[in-house]
Order: C-alpha cells, then sequence, then structure tokens
C-alpha cells in the first residue's frame, strides 16, 4: 500500500482543500478553546477599546481617501466630506467618538487591571505592553486633533506642543521635534498626518499583537486569588468560546449603536479655518490632557512636568515595584489608597479645565 493510500481521506471541497494547507482549525482551537477563571471580571474594557480601534482604522479609511494634508487643502477636504460626500458627516462623527471613547476605554481598562491586581505575577510583561498600549493611544489622540485644521485645532495644538516643550533639558529639541520648526505650520500638519495613518497604526499593532499573545497564554487573572508560583491556577473555569466572546460581541453591538446615536445627535464640528494670527479665547487641549493642562497652572513649570513624566514611569514599572502578594483591594490599602487619590485629583483637575 502506498504512503498516500495509507493517509486519511482527503477533505472535499474549499473548507477542506484550505484545511489542508493551513491546519486552520488546530490555530482556531488553540485560540477559541481555552478556559477562563470562571470568577475574572475584565468588564470588557479592553474588548471594547480593541473594538473602536477597529472603528477607527475602518472610518479614518474612508476619511483619508478624500483629505489632503496641507493648510491650504486641509480644512476644504473636511468641509467636502462633510457636506458633499454620502454619508461623510456620519464617518467623521463616528470617528471622533470612536477616538474619544477609545481613550475613555484604555483608561477604563487600565484602572481595572490595576484594581484588580492583574499586573501581578505572571503578568508583568502584559502590563508594560498595556502601558505602551495606552501611551501610544493618548499621542493617536493628540495627532489626529489637528488635522481638521481649525481653529479650535490649531490653537489647541499649539498649546499641547507647548507643554512638550516645558521638559527640562530636552524641552525645545521636543517642541522641534514634534512641530518640525518653531511654530505649528505645514511641516506640523504633515508630520502628525504621517504620524496619525502609519506610525501609530503599526506600531499600536504591533504592541496589541504581543499584548494580546501574552493575555491569551497566560489567561485571565482571577480577582479574589493570586496565581500559584510554579503550578496552574485553581479554582473553576468557563468556556471562553462561545460564553465569553458571545458576551463580548454583545458589548460590541451596544457600542456600535452607541456610535452612531452619538454621532447623529452631536456630530463632530469645524470652526473656522485656522489662522496663526488670532487667537481664539479660552483655548485648552482636549479632555484627556486637560489635567495635566490644569496642573501646570497651580504649580511650578518643573513640577508641573516632572510630576507626570515621573507618575508614567512609576506606573510602568509597578510590577517591579509591588511586591505585596496580595490581590484584594481591602489587602492593598496603599496601592488602592493612593490611586485612588490620584485618580480623584485628575478627575477635578479635568473637571476644572472644562469651567469657563
Amino acid at each position: 500500500m502506498t504512503a498516500d493510500a495509507e493517509r486519511a481521506p482527503a477533505q472535499a471541497g474549499a473548507g477542506g482543500w484550505f484545511e489542508q494547507r493551513t491546519r486552520g482549525r488546530a490555530l482556531a482551537a488553540a485560540l477559541l478553546h481555552v478556559r477562563i477563571p470562571a470568577e475574572a471580571r475584565t468588564l470588557y474594557f479592553g474588548g471594547s477599546a480593541l473594538f473602536l480601534f477597529g472603528i477607527q482604522v475602518a472610518t479614518g479609511t474612508l476619511l483619508a481617501l478624500y483629505y489632503k494634508p496641507t493648510p491650504a487643502a486641509a480644512y476644504d477636504s473636511v468641509l467636502y466630506v462633510m457636506s458633499d460626500v454620502s454619508f461623510g458627516w456620519l464617518i467623521r462623527s463616528i470617528h471622533h467618538w470612536a477616538a474619544n471613547l477609545m481613550i475613555l476605554f484604555v483608561v477604563l481598562h487600565l484602572l481595572r487591571v490595576f484594581f484588580q491586581a492583574a499586573y501581578k505575577y505572571p503578568r508583568e510583561l502584559t502590563w508594560v505592553f498595556g502601558i505602551g498600549l495606552f501611551g501610544v493611544t493618548m499621542v493617536f489622540g493628540f495627532t489626529g486633533y489637528l488635522l481638521p485644521w481649525d481653529q479650535r485645532a490649531y490653537w489647541a495644538t499649539v498649546v499641547g506642543t507647548e507643554i512638550a516643550g516645558f521638559v527640562p533639558l530636552v524641552g525645545d529639541q521636543m517642541l522641534v521635534l514634534l512641530r518640525g520648526g518653531i511654530d505649528v505650520t505645514e511641516a506640523t500638519l504633515s508630520r502628525f498626518f504621517g504620524l496619525h495613518v502609519l506610525v501609530l497604526p503599526l506600531a499600536l499593532a504591533v504592541l496589541l499583537a504581543v499584548h494580546l499573545t501574552l493575555v491569551h497564554q497566560l489567561g485571565l487573572a482571577n480577582p479574589k486569588r493570586p496565581d500559584p508560583r510554579g503550578r496552574e491556577p485553581e479554582g473553576r473555569t468557563t468556556p471562553f468560546f462561545p460564553n465569553y466572546i458571545l458576551d463580548e460581541l454583545i458589548v460590541w453591538y451596544i457600542l456600535l449603536a452607541l456610535l452612531v446615536v452619538l454621532a447623529s445627535l452631536f456630530p463632530a464640528g469645524l470652526d473656522d479655518k485656522a489662522n496663526a494670527l488670532e487667537t481664539p479665547v479660552g483655548t485648552k487641549p482636549e479632555w484627556y490632557f486637560l489635567a495635566v493642562y490644569e496642573f501646570l497652572k497651580l504649580v511650578p513649570r518643573i513640577v508641573g512636568i516632572l510630576v507626570p513624566i515621573v507618575g508614567l514611569g512609576l506606573l510602568t514599572v509597578l510590577p517591579f515595584l509591588d511586591r505585596n502578594p496580595e490581590v484584594l483591594v481591602r489587602r492593598r490599602k496603599i496601592a488602592a489608597g493612593v490611586a485612588t487619590v490620584v485618580l480623584a485629583a485628575a478627575v477635578a483637575l479635568t473637571a476644572r479645565g472644562f469651567l469657563p
């Protein structure tokens, strides 16, 4: 009997053809058929942020078909999308709201992981790459805000880049690097567009791939008991597929409906075209930078810049600094207390920034 005759009968149809050449079923089984702790509580923040990133890619691609990244044409191209392209106003508004909600859900996901102590062994690297995703997401929002090239976007970018220019020792260099010169000009717009549509999506995709791989390999953390070192976690588990996946899809469906409602009721606006010679009253950065902006008003400049930088650095290495093996919040009083104070201060400063 030949070797071919000894083999199992070939599967019929296109599905069988692809299966023989990809072994896709084994890959799907490895990705989907895993168990997660029954007590795991993700609150769907991470999955929601992932979904919103997908919405950003889809709507951003459509907008990029019409956008022209020059000061002479950027504003008019956005105006054309909103007034002449079929459903262009809706696509832009969904893109706008998805960006804001993505940042919100990334922050909520970060807080959830912290308060559930899901950054501890063996998930230290998962946390580090998550902080990287948080940083890239914030820069995403910052670079995209300038692209309409209206008054609000232009002067908010002026204010935001000035904050970077306050960084000790390297502030001047960072300001020139961000703006492509001393002032916000065509070079700034071109630089921000390249970062927004090419560099940052690639960086986020790489970080996201590593982050999700680590989550898959290590599993979800149990918020009630730490992972035992050297052996498998204990406790009841539930299947990731279809149980968790179906719940996630329901959340995504609700988010999509919310985006459509927000985009319809509160469409993204467009101010007058950017004018470097006319400074509008009350220029402020976007809400996710308001806390830093208000903090700079209350303390010396060097303090206002160093505190967020040092804070982000400490947050990145948190899993290696926090040696407390406990995961319950009531047994992590110092960490939870400090985080609550910082969070309350950030919320208060952000709220203060919205005041006239």
